[in-house]
């Protein structure tokens, strides 16, 4: 589709949205930037070909509401551990408490990350230094780079130029406005030089910010797993010599990162190139500790009929991507309470008075590769059915600091096609024939109205209904439960219209036949015909709608631990939906079958507790078992080898201690650490296994250990040797060997490795002799905001504990209190009615206003 037909879209929405034919008009934006530049063919061609939202959809969601003038005020109750729950009149007020709330706890988290999306790194650090925590680990001069690219095409000033739900809803506009003045009236009040957190105290990169920072904050969340996962790949970009000539790029897989243990299915690989990882799920950033867990109970599965859910995100532990927990209450229109993503002031997982949600990695590809045809003797030329197309060059100057404090430009040019700019990478070569372009729907920031209608819900049905009109969270599914007792998973995520018959037609290229089996889709960049398709029914061109996207409503269960959408309910798996979505009928990772064992095995009563449905206490309990699934699996077998090996081997003190380990990974089991040690050397590979694989078995299979494997007896030598050589008992616990140091106390840490299948996982460092698995901190990920919840008639009941604390401030009483409760198994309630929030003993109340400056609306007077 043209540009021209794309804003012929718009304008029909707005005549349809005006004549009463759809349900909400729409209008001009309440907040229309100051200055803004005429919209050229480049602007457009990012807005647009890299599918940023564009053209018909929904009008609105029924949350916009007029600006309110005047002063803003807002009440901060910050009951025990640091949970703040805020209270205002409306959604300017409740923004306005949750920035102030945010900044006072978690400033410098963050205040380096609005450095990254207004492209300034490079002016406060050293512009060689790596930006860490994520998505793409890159330096500070090619992050500046890449996002001095978005800020000058506009993307955020003609986003909010467009009506909702293409652009925010005036509610979410509101929002984000207070949040903002929240944030700058903290800083204001405080002072950069008396900030109570050490580490950011007194630097100049911590700054106000503005609406427009918080847009591309939200930008950036939703880029994590495509463009933004790919910045050295863009910024790398150059043409080719000219005395380059076409050649075969190297083969997929040819410098390929082994990790020790997979529990992947066969045939997929890990690749180091990331345009490869990011398509199969894998964030190379993260490895073994990226993901989440949850699982949504049915009114078939407890006890008193309702819903309950359970959401542990697999996440960063350290950063600007920990999670802040809050509460926010407009009195009659919004009451959520839950977790928050730095920086964003809406609920990602969470709880209303009717429903809650839980959202996990989807698998779903966010772009795709296009290769084109080089014009001979022409590297920035291509061919697009048979008429060349000339790439354009898009230079872009950023500030870098020089050793001497002095300020000096640095400018890059990237090249730019129909498709989105050029990229190179080891599998994905400019050469004198060939080159690749990318196409990424992640560039938006529409998901926040989404998420924001989403802390809205009152039902399942509310969650699956709201998220179609929008269709723009990045890349994470969604689990629901309600009051009622129903119970939903569903992609409601933004995903390129690929169809199976494109793929039949379009990935042509050695390259893309390659990559097939990796779930990456290579197109044909040659022809019109390979441009990404159109749903009628969908909110932007260029994505699926909701129809051809899996879901799934029950009454028993679902369930998600960063497998595809194939099996969330072990009776009810979802088959037919594009390639683009996922593998089905394949292997299921460990850590997926440890979570539908535990729900099939407690509503069958065979999990060895009473009963055969969920109360809250037998939900934690069972989610929480720490339980790995190879013990489960391998255990009896590998103690069988260990008694019958050579006492010369050294490894007869092991077997009584494999035998008594009862198969979790609390830092009190003993066998624990030998038992990982034993599979990290030994592996998982399907040949390894008795019985294969059954697609009809998929929770169930494979299973049994072929004992005779010469690989079992070197394994577990291996692993005796690792430990008794370096001084470490055999019977060790990770509260030695796996542990986070907060203020110099040592605190251990429980949970372990997907590949091995554990459900409550950890990222912490590779094996050391003599130190185990070592400390947990730092970039490492794994187990973050844990909570379970339970509707009952007198409302909803959660309890939650968040792994790493909720204050990152080394100086707060918040720093490591709910990381000794993990250790020790233990967790909070979760304050959500007045009673139960008047009720903590130690609860806080501040009230605070702003007059809004009339000179500028970021501050108050």
């Amino acid at each position: 589709m043209r540009v021209a037909e794309k804003l012929t879209r718009i304008d029909d929405a707005s005549r349809l949205c005006s004549s009463g034919i759809l349900s909400t008009p729409v209008g001009p934006p309440r907040h229309r930037p100051t200055r803004r530049k005429p919209m050229t063919l480049t602007h457009l061609r990012l807005l647009f070909a890299a599918a940023v939202p564009a053209a018909l959809g929904a009008c609105g969601g029924g949350l916009d509401t007029a600006e309110r003038a005047g002063d803003v005020r807002a009440t901060i109750r910050t009951t025990s551990h640091g949970v703040p729950h805020v209270t205002a009149d409306d959604y300017r007020g409740v923004g306005f408490g949750a920035g102030y709330a945010f900044a006072r706890d978690a400033i410098c988290e963050i205040a380096g990350r609005f450095v990254t999306v207004r492209a300034e790194r490079s002016r406060f650090f050293p512009a060689t230094d790596l930006v860490d925590y994520g998505p793409s680990r890159t330096t500070n001069l090619d992050s500046d780079f890449f996002w001095q690219r978005l800020l000058d095409a506009e993307l955020v000033e003609h986003e909010l130029a467009l009506p909702a739900p293409l652009g925010p809803t005036a509610a979410t506009r509101e929002l984000v406005q207070g949040y903002v003045l929240g944030y700058n009236r903290y800083l204001s009040d405080t002072g950069v030089d008396n900030l109570p957190d050490p580490r950011c105290r007194g630097r100049e990169w911590v700054r106000p910010i503005t609406e427009q920072d918080i847009w591309l904050r939200a930008m950036h969340w939703n880029m994590w797993r495509s463009s933004g996962g790919m910045v050295t790949q863009i910024v790398a970009a150059a043409p080719p010599p000219a005395s380059a000539t076409a050649t075969s790029p190297p083969a997929p897989g040819a410098r390929r990162a082994r990790r020790g243990v997979s529990a992947q299915p066969a045939g997929r690989f890990l690749d180091a190139d990331p345009i490869v990882r990011f398509a199969q799920g894998v964030d190379p950033t993260l490895g073994d500790g990226a993901g989440s867990n949850m699982m949504a109970i049915g009114a078939d599965g407890t006890d008193n009929g309702r819903g309950m859910l359970f959401a542990n995100p697999h996440w960063y532990w350290n950063g600007p991507e920990r999670w802040y927990e809050i509460q926010l209450t407009v009195p009659g229109r919004l009451n959520v309470t839950g977790i928050q993503t730095m920086g964003v002031p809406v609920i990602q997982t969470g709880f209303t008075d009717g429903v809650a949600w839980a959202g996990t990695s989807s698998f779903a590809t966010r772009y795709t590769p296009y290769e084109l045809t080089l014009v001979p003797g022409e590297s920035t030329s291509y061919l697009y059915d048979g008429a060349t197309q000339r790439m354009t060059p898009n230079t872009v100057t950023i500030q870098v600091r020089q050793p001497d404090g002095a300020l000096q430009p640095r400018s890059h040019t990237f090249w730019e096609t129909r498709f989105g700019p050029m990229i190179q990478s080891d599998q994905f070569v400019w050469n004198g024939g060939t080159g690749y372009a990318f196409k990424d729907v992640g560039a938006t920031f529409r998901w926040v109205s989404q998420q924001f209608e989403l802390n809205h819900a009152q039902s399942v049905g509310d969650i699956s209904e709201g998220g179609k009109r929008y269709m723009a969270i990045g890349w994470r599914n969604l689990q629901a439960a309600d009051a009622n007792g129903d119970v939903f998973y569903g992609d409601r995520t933004a995903v390129p219209h690929v169809t199976d018959e494109m793929v039949e037609r379009c990935v042509t290229g050695a390259l893309g036949r390659q990559l097939l089996s990796r779930s990456l889709l290579v197109l044909d960049g040659s022809r019109s015909a390979c441009e990404w398709g159109t749903d009628p029914d969908a909110p932007v061109p260029g994505i699926m709608s909701a129809r051809r996207l899996p879901e799934l409503h029950r009454r028993d269960y679902v369930s998600q631990s960063n497998d595809t959408h194939w099996l969330n309910n072990a009776n009810a798996p979802l088959e037919g939906y594009p390639l683009i979505m996922g593998a089905e009928r394949t292997q299921r990772s460990l850590r997926t079958r440890n979570g539908l064992l535990k729900i099939e095995r407690r509503l069958a009563g065979t999990d060895g507790r009473p009963g055969r449905t969920f109360t809250l206490d037998t939900f934690i309990d069972t989610v929480m078992d720490q339980r790995v699934l190879s013990a489960e699996l391998w255990k009896p077998q590998v103690v069988r080898v260990c008694e019958s090996m050579d006492p010369a081997t050294g490894v007869a003190p092991a077997c009584p201690i494999l035998e008594a380990f009862d198969g979790t990974e609390t830092v009190e089991s003993r066998g624990a650490v030998l038992w990982r040690r034993f599979v990290e050397r030994l592996g998982t590979e399907n040949s390894l296994y008795t019985t294969p694989f059954d697609p009809d078995d998929p929770v169930g299979t494979p299973s049994g250990l072929v004992t005779t494997d010469s690989r079992v007896e070197t394994a577990l030598q291996a692993a005796v040797q690792d430990l008794v050589g370096s001084g470490m008992p055999l019977d060790a616990t990770y509260r030695t060997y796996q542990w986070t140091d907060k203020n110099g106390v040592h605190i251990g840490v429980p949970g372990g490795s997907a590949s091995l299948g554990q459900y409550t996982i950890v990222s912490s460092d590779a094996f050391q002799p003599g130190v185990g698995w070592g400390h947990v901190g730092d970039r490492r990920t794994g187990s973050s905001f844990i909570m379970w919840m339970q509707f009952t008639p007198q409302g909803p009941v959660g309890r939650s504990v968040m792994t790493y604390s909720q204050s990152p401030n080394p100086d707060s009483p918040y720093y490591l209190d709910q990381t000794v409760m993990y250790q020790d198994g233990a967790h909070k309630p979760m304050r959500y009615t007045e009673f139960d929030i008047l009720a903590d003993p130690g609860v806080r109340e501040e009230g605070i206003e702003c007059a809004i400056s009339p000179v500028d609306r970021s501050r108050c007077q």
